[in-house]
């Protein structure tokens, strides 16, 4: 690394979170720099933008107090880097990879890149192999397989930090806590207020999941700048535990929309040419450079999941944040207002949820030889139970056919028992859930499954 610095008197103007310096320079987009103010602080920021006249830096930390008079530049001649080691596990972070738990500096094996370096499509491996999260409704019916991204989209006032934070605790590999394999957990809270950062700190220590997770906590008084590198310090921190040291990580990024909106404000500041709901219109490929950090190499033991999470504002899904995740993504958990105001927890609506990626992982070898079938039959005979629902809202119950009546009792028995849970539930304890909900049907409705797997399951 090199280092060059840059005398006073070279800013021109400073716009919210950036720095707008005479360019004096060979410099590169995205090189580092340490920004010291006529104060004697000394804060970190990249190289945003670049032209003939201009070098447009973006403050990572706070800019009050920061005089353009007096100011002086060091570009440190390489990219942000993240100093990783042995020691990641049970530590927490800020937005940009300093530690905050009080503990000593991490005894860095190595520096690597934030924005991470392209893989070359022949180097990846297909994600395969399920990965449970203790959750039901996903476990059983839209399973996580390892290597893959598959978002939560929520809402204002949904549960998502408290289904994110239980995910972080309950995930584990199949047989067991680890499955005789590496398992972690990397957490990032993005743009987050202080009592939810507290809350993620206090679940994660209670539980004792923070022993095998690195949590990343940037706060919503934080430069906006920090929103956009958080995600990729913690992609970084998980692509070490997976590519070098060989874990299957778990990586839960809350919130999404809070990044895209940083976003949104760092363009308008330089200037940019907004699109669509006043989104940069390159936010499509700048979330793609997150998403696709997810997936498994080729001679290497370790994967990368993800699971990020994001609230469609209005709870609209046709939103440029949620559209452009599920063009990226393979799938997405959705999670229901309507459940939520019934408490049942957790509160998805298995219907438009979906992973693209299930078949990849369930199965026989996999789970359970009789999972796909199961989640099949389930799936069909909620989404009949939703359509009688509908037509009793019309007829009432009592002009409902014999056949339809089952369907509303076991919509009912679907929701309590199966989606509704307030512990962890291993996917055995799942799917005897889903054979038991499926009790409330005639045998003759029951057409995804085999008549040994009914009589094997469903024959008293």
């Amino acid at each position: 690394m090199y280092a060059r610095l840059i005398g006073e008197d070279i800013a021109e103007r400073a716009e919210g979170p950036l720095l707008f310096l005479r360019r004096q320079v060979d410099v590169g987009l995205n090189e580092a720099v340490e920004v010291e103010g006529a104060d004697g602080r000394v804060r970190l920021g990249r190289i945003a933008a670049l032209d003939e006249a201009l070098v447009t830096i973006e403050m990572l930390d706070d800019t009050a107090g920061l005089a353009l008079a007096g100011t002086r530049v060091r570009f440190l001649g390489e990219p942000l880097r993240f100093d990783v080691g042995p020691g990641l596990l049970g530590r927490i972070f800020n937005g940009v990879g300093q530690p905050i738990d009080g503990g000593p500096p991490l005894a860095a094996a190595r520096a690597m890149r934030v924005d991470g370096l392209a893989i070359k499509p022949s180097a990846r491996l297909a994600p395969a192999e399920y990965l449970e999260t203790g959750f039901t409704a996903i476990d059983l019916m839209n399973s996580l397989v390892r290597g893959q991204k598959l978002p939560l989209f929520s809402g204002g006032g949904l549960p998502h930090d408290r289904i994110a934070v239980d995910i972080a605790c309950r995930a584990r590999l199949p047989g067991g806590r680890d499955g005789g394999e590496g398992f972690a957990i990397v957490f990032a809270g993005i743009g987050i207020p202080h009592d939810s950062a507290e809350y993620f700190r206090a679940e994660m220590e209670r539980s004792g999941a923070l022993a095998r997770t690195v949590l990343f906590l940037n706060l919503a008084s934080d430069a906006s700048a920090q929103r956009l590198l958080t995600p990729r310090f913690a992609l970084t921190a998980a692509e070490y535990l997976a590519f070098t040291e060989g874990k299957h990580v778990l990586v839960i990024l809350t919130d999404l929309t809070n990044y895209c909106e940083a976003l949104r404000e760092v363009s308008a500041s330089r200037g940019e040419v907004p699109s669509r709901k006043g989104y940069p219109g390159y936010m499509y490929s700048d979330l793609a450079t997150l998403y696709e950090r997810a997936g498994r190499l080729r001679g290497r033991p370790g994967s990368v999941t993800q699971m990020p999470v994001l609230t469609m504002p209005n709870d609209d899904i046709t939103h440029p944040i949620p559209d452009l995740t599920g063009y990226i993504t393979e799938g997405q958990i959705v999670l229901d207002r309507d459940l939520h105001r019934r408490d049942i927890y957790p509160p998805i609506r298995v219907l438009p949820s979906l992973s693209r990626l299930m078949k990849d992982g369930t199965g026989r070898g996999l789970t359970h030889a009789d999972h796909p079938a199961l989640a099949a039959q389930l799936y069909a005979a909620y989404a009949q139970a939703q359509q009688t629902r509908l037509l009793a809202s019309v007829v009432g119950e009592d002009g409902l056919a014999s056949v339809d009546r089952h369907y509303l009792a076991f919509g009912e028995v679907f929701e309590r028992d199966l989606l509704h849970q307030t512990e962890g539930r291993s996917l055995e304890q799942g799917m005897a859930a889903g054979w038991q909900a499926l009790r409330t049907l005639p045998r003759g409705e029951l057409h995804r499954l085999s008549d040994a797997q009914i009589q094997a399951h469903l024959e008293d």
